[in-house]
């Protein structure tokens, strides 16, 4: 049976630097979570209310 997990991860700052700051945060989630033996299902992003850019990941064990 699959374990999944889902976890958001978000930013609030100026875009720019709030898009490459989440960026770089999740590519070393993902890396860090792949390494302890975790299979991405889904990343996607979402730019909420002019403040806030979230990450959702969905991850399997």
């Amino acid at each position: 049976m699959k374990k999944y997990e889902i976890h958001t991860l978000k930013k609030s700052s100026g875009f720019k630097s709030m898009k490459e700051e989440l960026t770089k945060e999740v590519e070393q989630f993902l890396n860090r979570k792949a390494n302890e033996g975790y299979e991405v299902v889904s990343v996607s992003f979402a730019y909420y209310e002019s403040m806030e850019l979230i990450a959702f990941i969905t991850l399997c064990r």
